[in-house]
This record gives C-alpha cells, sequence and structure tokens, in this order.
C-alpha cells in the first residue's frame, strides 16, 4: 500500500507542476488537501509518512475519530461537506478550516463554540457558483454582506471561498465557472487582503482549475483510489 500511495502521489505534484509551470505559478504556493472519507487510518498514516501535512473530511463523526486518534500528528484537518447545525460543536473542536461556510446561522454558531474552545479556525465561504439547487452555497450576489459577516466573527479567519463547479462534459462551462470564481475571489481580496485562498479544483478537473486561479486543492481518488 505505501509504495502505491507515494506513486499516486508522485503523479499528483507532477500534474500540479506541469499546470503551474504552464500558467507560471509557482507549485509552492498550491495547497494540497488530501481528500480521506472513508480512508482508513492506515491510509493517512502513510500519506502523512510522505509529507502530506493537509486532509479534508465531509463528515463530522469521521472528522473526530480520526481527529482523535492521529492527535500525535502534525496535521491539519479541513471540514469541506455541509454543516448541520447539531454537528457545530464536534467541527468546532476537530477542525483546523472549514470550506463550507454558507449560512449566518452556522456562522454564529461556529464562532461562539470556538470561542468557548478560546480557538480560532480558519474559514472558507462556500459559494454555489453554478446555481444548482442541489448544493449548498450562497449565491454570487450575496459574497460581500456574507463576507463582512464573517470578517466580524471574532473566532473565525476569513481565508477566502471554496466552490464546487457544476459537473459537465462541456470544458468550456466548466472553465467559465472557474473564471466567475476567480473573479469573485479577486473582489473578495480587494476588500479582504488576507482571504487568499480559492479552493477549487478536485481529482477531475484540479489541472484546469490551477489554470484559472486556484490556490488550494482537493484531490482525493487520485491519492487514495477509488472508494469503495
Amino acid at each position: 500500500m505505501q509504495k502505491e500511495l507515494e506513486n499516486n502521489l508522485e503523479i499528483v505534484n507532477s500534474s500540479i507542476e506541469l499546470a503551474c509551470d504552464s500558467s507560471g505559478i509557482n507549485s509552492k504556493d498550491i495547497l494540497l488537501i488530501a481528500v480521506s472519507k472513508r480512508k482508513s487510518l492506515d491510509h493517512i498514516k502513510s500519506v502523512i509518512k510522505i509529507g502530506v501535512t493537509n486532509f479534508g473530511e465531509n463528515y463530522s463523526q469521521e472528522l473526530q475519530e480520526k481527529s482523535e486518534e492521529l492527535a500525535l500528528e502534525n496535521i491539519f484537518w479541513h471540514f469541506i461537506g455541509p454543516i448541520q447545525s447539531n454537528k457545530i460543536k464536534i467541527i468546532a473542536k476537530h477542525a483546523h478550516w472549514v470550506h463550507s461556510l454558507d449560512r449566518e446561522s452556522v456562522v454564529v454558531k461556529l464562532n461562539d463554540q470556538c470561542g468557548v474552545l478560546n480557538k480560532t479556525i480558519n474559514g472558507l465561504i462556500q459559494i454555489n457558483i453554478s446555481n444548482e439547487s442541489s448544493k449548498s452555497g450562497i449565491a454570487p450576489a450575496e459574497m460581500e454582506n456574507f463576507a463582512k459577516l464573517v470578517e466580524n466573527s471574532k473566532s473565525i479567519n476569513l481565508k477566502g471561498i471554496m466552490v464546487l463547479p457544476k459537473l459537465t462534459d462541456d470544458i468550456e462551462e466548466t472553465k467559465s465557472m472557474m473564471r466567475l470564481s476567480k473573479d469573485l475571489h479577486d473582489k473578495l481580496v480587494k476588500l479582504y487582503p488576507h482571504a487568499s485562498y480559492l479552493s477549487m479544483g478536485t481529482t477531475s478537473d484540479f489541472q484546469m482549475a490551477i489554470k484559472c486561479g486556484s490556490n488550494m486543492l482537493r484531490i482525493g481518488e487520485l491519492i487514495f483510489g477509488k472508494r469503495l
């Protein structure tokens, strides 16, 4: 398993380098998040040995279990799934980053809970860039007002936005959504220079995402293999 994971990560890193080189980007500016949902502790430990330090989880219970089991490891946990109000205590305690801030009630509760824990958490605003009813996220037009809410939350550090462009075989449509995401992020950075991350790009489209301005990737299957 270790050798397979090493090979997988080498392929991913090489692909990132190629995309960066063709776009005049320094690959060191790209933050890779290994999406480890439904993957075993042994898989995660093997990837840690290779040098990965950022891991993404979609489910709060899984985040809690893995965070507790790997508490001695020098790694960072990103919660990237939809946030349920009754799971905010778990997320606040175990995550270093939250990518899916999309409701005022969630921001308020997360901020309060982090305050109780005397910690700050890094937050990204999820934007429903393709206006899909099946996806979470605020409308692009709501970004500035929502960003102000997050920025004024004492225990949440506004770090940028996260998007999930519509899954489609139309490459030009995907590029269009990614470019729109970059334009929105540029607007946000003008208001809040510290909100420097654009979390965009997964296993299927991360090279295109880099070329369109992403600097934070969420990659699972290419690293860990297909989920059962």
